[in-house]
């Protein structure tokens, strides 16, 4: 175990919250829980490196302690701090959110328990892409059990103390792929084509996922929503997930219209997605941000944790 950095989120931060919300999660792939730290693999282009992250911190005055545990092949330091300060959002500053949020009655009581809840981005554009077409229109612990299995295969991976952390598979390994390696998703044929093209419109340098980072959010869900078979919801949620951006509501995601109801309406089951987009849209230039709690406040009452990924 070699210390790579100590890192200072701009606070709130609670990182104890965090770990919390990961345990929910019954099959983790890339973000695991262990002894009340985040275990996280980075693979840069000539090694990877596991990861561990501690908090030694309070949410008001946050610190985090990142470990080396092991590594394979030639590592830069440097780079490896970038991807970890990418995945662990350091400067999101939500104190006019939270401010926002304590003028409506109903939104508070969803926000106020989460204060300071980080939320995790893939390590690049295109893990997010292909994660999220994973998850359409199927239940999120199907879709955990389809991610799993997908960097289980692939096997970019390394074990440390009896246990195995993956890395996502790359565009090169993905694109190589064929409909029926894919079949044990158990997504549809539609969408293991769209996963397998895309990687290789990657690959072959014709689409610049990454590219993505150097333009604006508007322009950024443009791009994604001229690819066909991407939606509203993908590319809302992609770039949310990539980057941390919150400018839209996922109104037409099945859950959410079932929180919106419970917590915001006081209802039992779904609502229509329009009903859904008009319910956040009081909120203005927090209405992303306000989906986005109602749907945490949702994942941690209606999911156990999992003690045996602690």
């Amino acid at each position: 175990m070699r210390h790579l950095i100590t890192l200072h989120p701009k606070p709130p931060y609670n990182f104890p919250l965090l770990i919390n919300f990961l345990t929910r999660f019954a099959h983790p792939t890339l973000n695991v829980v262990q002894d009340d730290a985040l275990w996280r693999v980075i693979k840069t282009e000539t090694g990877v490196a596991l990861l561990k992250v501690t908090n030694s911190g309070t949410v008001a005055a946050p610190q985090l302690d990142v470990d080396v545990a092991t590594s394979s092949g030639a590592l830069d330091d440097a780079v490896l701090v970038e991807s970890i300060t990418h995945v662990l959002p350091m400067q999101h500053d939500w104190h006019t959110f939270y401010e926002s949020a304590r003028l409506d009655v109903r939104l508070w009581e969803v926000v106020k328990p989460l204060i300071g809840l980080p939320e995790l981005r893939t390590a690049s554009v295109f893990e997010a892409l292909i994660m999220t077409i994973i998850e359409q229109q199927i239940s999120w612990v199907t879709a955990q059990k389809a991610q799993l299995w997908l960097v289980d295969w692939v096997g970019n991976k390394l074990e440390y103390a009896g246990r195995t952390h993956y890395a996502f598979p790359t565009a090169t390994q993905i694109a190589a792929m064929t409909v029926d390696d894919l079949k044990p998703l158990k997504i549809t044929f539609k969408r293991m084509a769209l996963m397998i093209d895309l990687a290789g419109q990657v690959v072959s340098g014709q689409r610049d996922l990454e590219g993505l980072r150097d333009v604006s959010p508007a322009e950024a869900y443009k791009q994604l929503m001229a690819i066909k078979g991407i939606g509203h919801w993908t590319a809302a949620v992609t770039l949310e997930r990539a980057f941390g951006h919150t400018d839209w509501v996922a109104y037409n995601d099945v859950v959410l219209q079932a929180a919106t109801n419970r917590y915001l309406l006081g209802g039992i089951g779904r609502i229509p997605p329009e009903l859904v987009a008009q319910t956040f849209a009081v909120f203005g230039e927090y209405a992303g941000l306000a989906a986005r709690y109602t749907m945490f406040r949702w994942v941690f009452e209606q999911y156990p944790q999992r003690t045996e990924h602690q």
